[in-house]
């Protein structure tokens, strides 16, 4: 809250105190009671028509200035420098910078009835996890007719779409999550790592647009353990070697960082794959340990 409604709140109290005191010593009459209570909701709806008005005057200016604007951008735009460019399901113009997104749907400010309206309605919701600096290496190269069409990246950091890593999930079989509890967890995630499909154009070679198609999510004390989750390929290009691929990138960025004890969570059938790349099953006897609510 800010300071002013920090004040005002604490007016409001030494005036309920000072009438409650006042009722004690039988000197205040039915009428003081009458007007205080009155006075306090008069407040309350002056409030409540402020927001309405903030809500209403913020969402019209935006779609104004949107409408007057020409701009489009591709479906994703190449992430670069501090402001990030993408787009609506609907091919709109997003623009975010700082704590706001700029979109055909109106002004979104994260946790507000708009934002969340406007995420269930473009299905678009971008996060930075703790590491956002950009970090990115080619993997795969596909050329026709000596140009690169299209090619396979591995990035860390830079911003990451909510509803493409719950997509992205599904596909391999999880259940689907709240969205909003995933935001948060990359929002509080130490690092993500991913990897992506690129179209290019054969133009220029710029990117014309992007697929997620492998993320590991990371959690870590920055300093002595991290666990890695969401340890994630598509189905379509399992069996390419990229799983292990993004696996060992993401040991290497993390022993940079001189974290040595990396742990993750592994079911039976894909304990294999793990101790190929270097993973133990039980060392010297530690086990993991859960608890879960039993009602």
């Amino acid at each position: 809250r800010s300071r002013v409604e920090r004040e005002r709140e604490r007016e409001r109290f030494h005036l309920a105190f000072s009438v409650i005191f006042d009722f004690d010593a039988g000197r205040a009459s039915s009428l003081q009671r009458h007007r205080f209570f009155k006075r306090e909701k008069r407040e309350r709806e002056r409030e409540l028509m402020l927001h309405r008005a903030e809500y209403r005057a913020t969402r019209t200016s935006a779609l104004q200035l949107l409408t007057r604007g020409k701009a489009r951008a591709p479906r994703t735009a190449q992430h670069a420098g501090c402001e990030h460019l993408t787009t609506t399901s609907g091919g709109a113009f997003l623009k975010r910078k700082g704590s706001f997104a700029l979109s055909a749907r109106g002004l979104q400010r994260p946790g507000s009835l708009v934002s969340l309206r406007a995420t269930r309605e473009t299905k678009t919701d971008l996060v930075a996890p703790q590491i956002s600096e950009i970090e990115e290496e080619v993997i795969i190269e596909k050329e026709e007719d000596g140009k690169t069409t299209s090619r396979i990246i591995f990035r860390i950091g830079g911003m990451i779409d909510v509803f493409e890593v719950e997509d992205l999930t599904e596909k391999v079989g999880w259940p689907r999550r709240q969205p909003q509890k995933v935001k948060v967890a990359l929002e509080n995630s130490f690092m993500v790592s991913s990897l992506y499909k690129q179209s290019l154009s054969p133009d220029d070679g710029s990117v014309v647009e992007e697929k997620l198609i492998g993320i590991i999510r990371v959690t870590s004390d920055t300093v002595f353990n991290a666990t890695l989750w969401d340890v994630t390929v598509d189905p379509e290009y399992q069996g390419e070697g990229l799983g292990k691929t993004i696996m060992e990138m993401t040991i290497r960025k993390l022993l940079r960082l001189d974290i040595k004890t990396i742990s993750l969570f592994a079911e039976p059938q894909v304990l294999d794959f793990y101790r190929k790349l270097g993973f133990w099953k039980d060392p010297q006897g530690i086990r993991a340990m859960f608890w879960y609510p039993r009602w």
